[in-house]
């Protein structure tokens, strides 16, 4: 009983470390679902089924978006970290060429697309009292 629960919570670990990965790389590459899914050579409900940690995948799937996405298989299942950033961390992102960094606005678009959310590319504005904006 012991041995399916571990298995069982190192597989949820395992899908949840995919499933941001992916949605991160995605993010970096600013690839949308298709795009990715068209360079991976799958479907695009595949690469949604996987940034929803819907589905078990095959590894020669997980290698065809690790490839289409230039990293490793092994980095897409690097569990994401909660540690605490420290000042030699710091110093050390603050010399780190942009294009090692994701754009905040195309994490958000990949982490709507993930979801299923869809705003056009845009982020819906709302006034100071709670009220969508109006277009002018």
């Amino acid at each position: 009983m012991a041995v399916a629960a571990t298995t069982s919570s190192a597989r949820g670990t395992a899908l949840e470390a995919l499933r941001v990965n992916v949605i991160v790389g995605r993010a970096k590459a600013r690839l949308s679902q298709a795009e990715l899914a068209q360079r991976a050579n799958v479907s695009r409900q595949t690469i949604s089924r996987i940034e929803r940690a819907a589905t078990d995948v095959g590894i020669e799937v997980v290698e065809r978006i690790a490839n289409a996405l230039e990293t490793t298989i092994a980095e897409l299942f690097v569990p994401v970290g909660t540690e605490r950033v420290d000042d030699g961390e710091l110093a050390r992102r603050a010399v780190t060429p942009r294009e090692d960094f994701v754009d905040a606005r195309a994490l958000l678009a990949a982490v709507d697309e993930a979801a299923g959310r869809t705003t056009g590319g845009e982020i819906e504005r709302f006034s100071r009292a709670g009220r969508r904006a109006v277009p002018r």
